[in-house]
C-alpha cells in the first residue's frame, strides 16, 4: 500500500504551543515539548491532559528525563524541574547558550557555546557533567569546537563537533580527555541517531555517513548522504539529497524529497522532508503510507511505541503504533477538511475536555 493521508488524521493527539517547537522528550507517562519562546509544556500519555507548563525564557533547546527530574536546556541556563508538576528544583548558569543535555543513566551531560558576532563563529565552547538530583557540577571541560550533536555513550558521552576541530569525540565519566573516535572522519558532524541496540549513526556536513557499534568501532560507511539512521527493523539506511535510499532492500521506496528527519520505534519508521515541502512517509512493518502536513516539521522524537513531532506553527502531534496500524490498514480518509470533527473525536477518545478545539 502506498496511499496518502494528512498527518493530523494519522495522529492520536494534537496539542499546540505558541511558538515553533524546538525539542521534545518522553517517558512512559508523559511527553514534553519546548518552544522558541521558552515555554516547556507536559501532557499525559494516558488521556492527553495537560500536566504543567513553565516559562524558561528566552528559548528551550533540549529536554531530557533523568533520575526523577526533567532537565531543560534554555537560554544561558540548565534547569531541573519536577516531572509531575514542573516545579523548579535547581538552575545552573552556563556561558553563552545552553545547547544540549543528555543523560547516561547516571549523570547529565550539558554543552554550551558563545557565538562571537565579530568573527561570526562559536567560541568558549564547553561541556559539563552534572549530578542530576542535587545539581552539582562534577566535571567541566573546554571544547575546541561547538557540539552539533550530543548523545549518551556508556558511562560518558559522544559528541559531533564542528570547525575548527571537527569530528566525533568521546568523553568518559571522571576523565577530562577528549578522544577522537578512531578512523572516523575529521569533518563537521550534522546529525546523529541511535538504534534500539545502541548502534550509532553520524552524518557529516560533507555528505558522508558512518555507523558504529556499541564500543565505537566503525561497521559501515557511505557517501553522498544527507541523512542516515535506523529503521524499525534495525537496518541502517542512508538518503541522498533527492530522498533516494542507499543500501536499500528491493522493496524499499524513495522519499521523493530532501530528507530532514528520520526516527523509528520497534515497529514504525517515520521520515519527513525539508521545508518548504511538508510531507513524508511512515512505515508499519512492510506497509507504507505517505503523509502531508500544513506546517514544517521542526523536531521528532520516538520512545517505546510512539513518535511525537513538533512543528513550526507550534503544533505537537502524537503518533501511536497501534492506532497507525488500524488507520493504515483500513484507511478512512477523505479529501475534505474534516479536521474539526477529528479534533472532537480525539478529545472524546482521551477524555480531555480541558483542551479547546484551537488546540486540535
Amino acid at each position: 500500500m502506498n496511499s496518502s493521508a494528512r498527518l493530523s488524521d494519522l495522529s492520536s493527539l494534537v496539542r499546540s504551543l505558541k511558538a515553533p517547537v524546538t525539542t521534545i522528550a518522553q517517558n512512559a507517562k508523559s511527553f514534553i515539548a519546548g518552544d522558541a519562546e521558552g515555554i516547556a509544556s507536559a501532557w499525559s500519555i494516558t488521556d492527553g491532559a495537560p500536566l504543567w507548563s513553565i516559562n524558561l525564557e528566552p528559548s528551550v533547546s533540549s529536554i531530557v528525563f533523568a533520575n526523577g527530574i526533567v532537565a531543560i536546556a534554555h537560554g544561558a541556563s540548565i534547569t531541573a524541574v519536577n516531572p509531575d508538576d514542573g516545579a523548579i528544583i535547581w538552575t545552573i548558569p552556563v556561558d553563552g547558550a545552553c545547547d544540549f543535555v543528555v543523560f547516561d543513566n547516571q549523570s547529565l551531560w550539558v554543552t554550551s557555546s558563545v557565538y562571537e558576532i565579530e568573527i561570526e563563529d562559536y567560541v568558549a565552547c564547553r561541556i559539563m557533567r552534572i549530578e542530576p538530583r542535587r545539581g552539582v557540577v562534577e566535571q567541566s571541560i573546554s571544547l575546541p569546537s561547538k557540539a552539533w550533536t550530543l548523545d549518551a555513550f556508556g558511562r560518558g558521552c559522544i559528541l559531533g563537533l564542528g570547525r575548527p576541530q571537527p569530528g566525533i569525540y568521546t568523553i568518559k565519566t571522571g576523565k577530562d580527555d577528549l578522544h577522537h573516535l578512531e578512523h572516523s572522519p575529521r569533518a563537521p558532524i550534522s546529525h546523529s541517531s541511535i538504534s534500539s541496540d545502541n548502534r550509532m549513526s553520524f552524518t557529516t556536513s560533507d555528505s558522508h555517513a558512518i555507523q558504529i557499534d556499541q564500543v565505537g568501532k566503525i561497521i559501515d560507511t557511505a557517501k553522498d548522504v544527507v541523512l542516515a539512521g535506523f529503521r524499525h527493523d534495525g537496518r541502517w539506511t542512508t538518503y541522498n539529497q533527492n530522498g533516494e535510499a542507499g543500501n536499500a532492500e528491493p522493496d524499499d521506496e524513495d522519499l521523493n524529497g530532501f530528507p530532514q528527519h528520520f526516527t523509528s520505534t520497534d515497529e514504525m519508521t517515520l521520515l519527513a522532508t525539508r521545508k518548504p515541502d511538508s510531507f513524508g512517509t511512515v512505515f508499519i512493518g512492510k506497509i507504507r503510507m505517505n503523509w502531508t502536513h500544513t506546517s514544517e516539521i521542526t523536531t521528532v522524537h520516538s520512545y517505546l511505541d510512539r513518535t511525537v513531532l513538533g512543528c513550526l506553527n507550534g503544533e505537537v502531534l502524537l503518533l501511536e503504533t497501534n492506532v497507525l496500524k488500524r488507520r493504515i490498514t483500513k484507511p478512512e480518509f477523505s479529501d475534505e477538511d474534516d479536521s474539526l470533527i477529528r479534533a472532537r473525536l480525539r478529545m472524546l477518545r482521551f477524555g480531555d475536555k480541558s483542551n479547546t478545539l484551537e488546540e486540535k
